[in-house]
């Protein structure tokens, strides 16, 4: 079974409600690109050189008078926290940020909820918040926490008996 790519779909759904009007873009490397690599092939054919070798910031808008760095966690919001403060350090860098033209940086994370104290992270830190909570992401959340129930166990283990026994693994 394919991984299902939850957190891109999620900042994906996240940027279309909030800016129906684009201006935004999704999986955005970061960080600079040796000059050695852009004297070489020029900024646009050494950054897709470069690229693997790049992190990436779940979405960018950009706007007239600011620029959005975008992390979006369905869980582990802590982490996001940090990422952000990489993020801009290494955006600051960035000579291929797509439509960026000298606006200031703000950090926004995405969360499904939020707790007191990622509410006191991000407020320490001078980011913005977002709740943001589709129906799917419930259903999700709701699938993990059942996953290490007793009835999950078995219900699991009966379904791999089944695949065997039909020969479908």
């Amino acid at each position: 079974m394919p991984r299902e790519e939850r957190e891109r779909r999620y900042v994906a759904e996240w940027l279309l409600a909030t800016y129906p009007q684009g201006n935004y873009m999704t999986n955005v490397p970061l960080g600079p690109i040796p000059e050695e690599i852009i004297a070489r092939h020029g900024l646009q054919a050494g950054a897709r050189l470069f690229n693997p070798s790049r992190l990436r910031v779940d979405g960018v808008v950009w706007l007239p008078n600011l620029y959005l760095l975008v992390e979006a966690k369905i869980r582990e919001p802590a982490h996001a926290i940090g990422q952000l403060l990489l993020y801009k350090a290494l955006a600051e860098k960035t000579q291929d940020l797509p439509s960026y033209d000298g606006q200031p940086f703000r950090l926004t994370l995405v969360v499904p909820w939020s707790l007191d104290w990622i509410k006191q992270a991000v407020q320490a830190h001078n980011m913005d918040l977002q709740i943001f909570l589709p129906a799917w992401v419930e259903a999700y959340v709701r699938e993990r926490q059942e996953y290490f129930t007793r009835a999950y166990r078995l219900s699991r283990e009966e379904k791999m008996r089944l695949r065997r026994t039909f020969g479908l693994e």
